[in-house]
């Protein structure tokens, strides 16, 4: 059987995200004997699927080709469509932060993408939520009456989805993203430190909190010997570093776009404070590597991912009292890091690649053309 990803790029392995999973979940399909592609562009998407024939076409929201492969569908009557939703419904209405919004004005950084959420913000502080509602229903119904599955990342998302855009109800199902690593080898002991890894834009992953909340961590001087680690790149980085001068916040390394596996082994803890999130595939990550997640508590796969003092920590969003407060726990106890790490470790076993294949496997043999 023949499988088609339909993505924004060429996946690469070493991204994060939709890309790093549609690549593990590649991999994994074709051991299981299935014929897997990805589409990207490269020519007319009818003409693609012509020349590759019979086959189940995934695609992976957001897309730009979105439009383009549901408009074909009455030029494709021999494939089957399922549509993936990564994200969290209505996180396009995320606001910015005033002071990220000047910084980006004033350093001329995304200022298109910047001037337009800053008028969807004014907006809808002076339009009717009807408006919204209605721009948020037309595009998440698109796959509605053309794809033959929906899938979600957690059982959570399918009221949210339906909240937001009711309809084909039955369509919807939820398959969670698989471990990113195949084998994780790990040190004897970990390291004094805690990691971030993100794309490093404010508006979606708040690293500007863990800098605030690692300020005051700082300020006691039992924590001088831990390190913060942050992986990633984006727009908002040199915001990030002018913050860490300006307010000569110690202990905290920026180390750029890097593959992120051997920071999670070293690493003791993970911190995460997005604001919405489809999955989260950098906690199970860390999880994997036994590097005990601290997560807002701002999405619903949160809790299908983390069980409390178990394998990790879920903090009710932005209240930075108690994040301080729970990380500070983890560093000062060993045993309790110790306890917690193999925990993570064990709580991933769910999350193979074997058995997030199988589901798919079973969800391609309900569809087969």
């Amino acid at each position: 059987m023949k499988i088609v990803y339909v993505t924004d790029s060429a996946v690469n392995p070493e991204s994060g995200g939709i890309a790093r999973i549609t690549y593990v979940m590649s991999e994994a399909l074709r051991t299981l004997g299935y014929d897997v592609s990805v589409y990207y562009g490269q020519e007319d998407f009818v003409v693609y699927i012509q020349k590759t024939g019979k086959c189940i076409i995934l695609v992976q929201s957001p897309c730009k080709f979105v439009q383009q492969v549901y408009a074909s569908k009455d030029a494709l009557p021999e494939v089957k469509m399922v549509h993936v939703f990564h994200g969290t419904p209505g996180f396009e209405l995320v606001p910015l932060r005033w002071d990220i919004t000047k910084y980006h004005l004033c350093h001329n950084i995304e200022r298109t993408w910047t001037l337009k959420q800053l008028c969807l913000q004014i907006g809808m502080a002076l339009l009717p939520k009807k408006c919204f509602a209605n721009l948020l229903r037309k595009k998440y119904s698109q796959p509605y009456g053309k794809a033959d599955k929906i899938v979600v990342l957690s059982p959570g998302l399918i009221d949210q989805y339906q909240t937001i855009a009711p309809g084909c109800r039955d369509s919807f199902m939820a398959i969670p993203n698989a471990l990113s690593f195949e084998k994780v080898t790990l040190p004897k002991a970990k390291e004094k430190e805690v990691l971030v890894v993100a794309r490093l834009d404010d508006w979606h992953k708040r690293i500007s909190e863990i800098l605030e909340i690692w300020e005051t961590i700082q300020q006691d001087l039992c924590f001088a010997e831990w390190t913060l680690r942050i992986v990633g790149d984006g727009v908002d980085k040199s915001y990030y570093e002018e913050y860490v001068h300006k307010h000569v916040v110690p202990n905290i390394v920026f180390e750029g776009l890097q593959d992120p596996l051997t920071y999670y082994q070293k690493a003791s803890v993970f911190l995460m404070t997005s604001i919405s999130e489809g999955w989260g595939l950098t906690i199970t990550e860390a999880q994997q590597c036994g590097c005990i997640p601290i997560v807002y508590d701002s999405f619903s796969s949160a809790k299908d991912i983390i069980a409390t003092g178990e394998n990790g920590i879920l903090i009710e969003n932005r209240d930075k009292e108690a994040y301080v407060a729970a990380l500070k726990k983890l560093m000062m106890d060993d045993d309790l890091r110790n306890r917690m790490s193999e925990a993570c470790i064990k709580s991933t076993e769910r999350f193979s690649v074997e058995n997030i294949a199988a589901q798919w496997n079973e969800l391609f043999e309900l569809l087969q053309p």
